[in-house]
This record gives C-alpha cells, structure tokens and sequence, in this order.
C-alpha cells in the first residue's frame, strides 16, 4: 500500500516486438523504478539505461500521454503481450469501447476511478499494457486487472476486482480496467520527474508501516453474542506513518476520503492503533487515513490526493459455508482427500480422523489445520471417521462435516 521510489532494476525492455520481426527487436535495459503506487492507482515509471536521444535515433519515437480524459465510448486499443500464445509471442492489439469508470477493491487495495472496458484477449500478462486512445494514438491509460474467468463468490479478492457501488461490492463478469494516465504529464517538469505537482497522479507520499507480522485481512463478519446479540468487527488497524500525527474518518465510499470534513482529531502516528468498530449493516466500508504535523494543522483539500484508504467488506451473521471435499478410493484402500479452497468463505480447513465408533466430529478437540491441496489416508482395517470444518477470512468455523471411510 506504499510507494516505491528509487530501485535498482535488472531487465529489459524489447521494442519493434511485432510477428515477423521477432530477430530485429531494439532491447534496452531497465535503470531503475523511479516510482510505483498501489495507493489509488495501479502505476509505475521506469527509467530506461538509454538516452531518449538514441531511441530517437533509432526510429523509436515514444507515445504521448493524453491531456484530458477519454469520455465515454471512445474507441481504444490494449497494446500488450498476453499469455496464451507462446508459440508465436508478440505484441497483439485488442480493440473495444470504452464503457464509463468505476472505484474498484481487490485484495486490499483500493483504485480510484479505472476505466472499464470489455476488449477481447486480454490474459494473463497483458497488465501493463497502454491503453490508446484509437483516433490520436495518445495513451490514455495502463492495464491494470480483469474480471475475466472470475467467480461470483471470489469477487473483490486477489486478481478478482469488484466495483465499489454505493458501499456495495459488485462483480462486472468479463470486464478489464485501466488507471487513468490523465495527470501523469504533470509528473514531468522539463523532463524531469517532479511527483509534488499538486495535479500528479503519484502525488501522495505518506509513508504507512505496518505493525509487526500484521497481515491486512479486507474481510470480517458480524457474529452473535450467546445472548444473541449482535458484536460488530473493529478495523484493528495498528501502524505508524512518516509524520508526526494523523486524522483519520470510517466512511461508505473513497470518494468521501476527499472530503476534508469529519476527519477526527490529530493523534500521535508512532505505534497508533485504530480500533473503532465496524458496521451494523453488511458492505464495504473504508478508514481514510491522513498524516499531518501538528494538532492545529486542518484537513486540505491538497492532503485529500491520494490518502492511504484501508477496505474492509462486513458479512451479515450466519453460518460458515460447509467443507466441500472431493474423496476419492485410491487403489491400495486407501483415501485421497481434495479440499476446495475459495477465499473469502473457504479459507482454511482442519481435520481429524479416527476409528468410527470413536472419534466425535462434534468435540472441538483433536482437529488439525491441513494446508495442502491433497491429503491422503492411508486404508485401515477397519472403518474411519473423517471429520473435517472450514474456516472463512473472518476466522469464523463451519458446522463439523462427517464421512465414513469403508476399509
């Protein structure tokens, strides 16, 4: 959710990549990432170890950025090197309308205004690609992801975008985005990157360290009390930033990030936690987070490019999705075991298994997390009992399954 700025890179880059000329491409090493975000947009600028004077010389002549924003339904064109084709790889157009923009969450990262289009062969390996503008040739953005293959239940999880609809997640099938270009020239002041212009897209330079060994989970789920009483998640968001203080505000959209109202009180930003609860009603919601450096400094609207914006989708209550298990006889008697895995409600699983008439799938004790993609039982002489209970990303057990393995 940082940025990164100033890496050495070891690559390279093949221009004239066209069928046919596949001999006669003009390589050109990587110097280093000047800069790359995952904060808002999906971007990265990268310094080549040529001179733009000899790619000139050389009859490479550099696309140029668009200076406004496509509008809708403009005729683009995806410029990339998709997998699927490795017995004759090469750069491949792919052309399509462009069809309106939408606030997107994947995995735990949030992106702003993407533009949404339905080109046909964009796979694996087409991120990065220019999106043109198929009339001036200018690029008006960068693949990003697709919801190509994608299934309802994995919406907003990685490589599985969702569009942020009225605090809502919602899954457009078969649907690829791009972040916008429009500001990126701005990033540029006589040929030299300069990310504080207020109009940049890579503007914001807040720094967020995590707490140690925190993992982000973007899912949680309101569970009942033994009273049945609703207990709502809390964000426990511990981190620190690379000011002095923070303000921080929980809200339904990205969109109110920008807004400089209700943000809270300044407090201290070295090991701050943000633990507030989250809720009642079942949805996305986001923790907008600013840095400032004192208690008198106000939210501005220049703070409101790009703070760090923190997602999580709340679950209604409810019971955990049953194991789903694919058992098959192996042919010395014994079992092959198949969980399906499917993030957010098929997460992890435990086991235990035993003889029948003594091994209870009801008593907690005994099961054992099972990591692997197979497991396998060895045959017995006698009936075993397999019992087995799914957990979500929410940590939240299934009702135990039982099947009955025949020696």
């Amino acid at each position: 959710m940082n940025i990164s700025s100033d890496i050495p890179l070891d690559g390279h880059i093949d221009f004239d990549y066209f069928l046919g000329n596949l001999q006669n491409t003009e390589r050109s090493r990587l110097k280093r990432l000047v800069r790359a975000t995952t904060r808002g947009a999906d971007l990265a600028i990268i310094e080549l170890d040529t001179s733009l004077q000899s790619l000139l010389d050389k009859g490479i002549e550099p696309l140029s950025i668009s200076t406004h924003a496509p509008g809708n339904g403009v005729n683009l064109v995806i410029v990339g090197v998709p997998s699927g084709h490795e017995d004759a790889p090469a750069l491949r157009p792919s052309a399509c309308p462009l069809e309106g923009s939408a606030d997107l969450l994947e995995d735990v990262y949030v992106f702003r205004g993407f533009h949404k289009h339905r080109c046909q062969g964009v796979a694996p390996g087409s991120s990065g690609s220019p999106v043109l503008d198929r009339v001036s040739n200018q690029i008006v953005g960068v693949l990003s992801t697709s919801t190509k293959g994608v299934k309802e239940e994995n919406r907003c999880q990685p490589n599985a975008p969702c569009e942020i609809n009225n605090g809502l997640p919602v899954l457009s099938p078969d649907t690829s985005y791009s972040s916008p270009a429009l500001g990126l020239k701005t990033c540029f002041s006589q040929g030299v990157f300069n990310p504080l212009d207020i109009e940049c897209t890579l503007q914001s330079t807040l720094k967020m360290t995590l707490g140690a060994s925190y993992s982000p989970n973007p899912y949680s789920r309101v569970t009942l009390d033994d009273q049945g009483r609703t207990v709502l998640p809390t964000w426990s968001w511990p981190f620190s930033l690379d000011t002095p203080l923070y303000r921080y505000k929980a809200v339904r959209t990205p969109t109110e990030c920008e807004s400089p109202h209700h943000y809270s009180n300044a407090q201290g930003a070295t090991q701050a936690l943000i633990d507030d609860r989250v809720g009642p009603e079942a949805g996305l919601y986001f923790l907008c987070i600013i840095g400032v450096d004192s208690p008198d400094q106000r939210p501005a609207q220049e703070m409101m490019n790009k703070p760090v914006i923190v997602a999580m989708e709340i679950a209604p209550p409810g019971p955990t999705r049953m194991p789903e298990l694919t058992i098959e006889r192996m042919a010395d008697g014994g079992y092959k075991v198949m969980p399906y895995y499917s993030n957010p409600t098929l997460w992890v699983y435990t086991f235990k298994s035993g003889p029948a008439d003594t091994v209870q799938c009801d008593d907690p004790q005994g099961y054992r997390p099972e990591f692997d993609e197979v497991m396998i039982i060895k045959a017995t002489p006698s009936p075993m009992k397999l019992c087995s209970k799914a957990y979500d990303m929410a940590s939240q057990a299934s009702s135990p399954r039982t099947d009955l393995l025949l020696p």
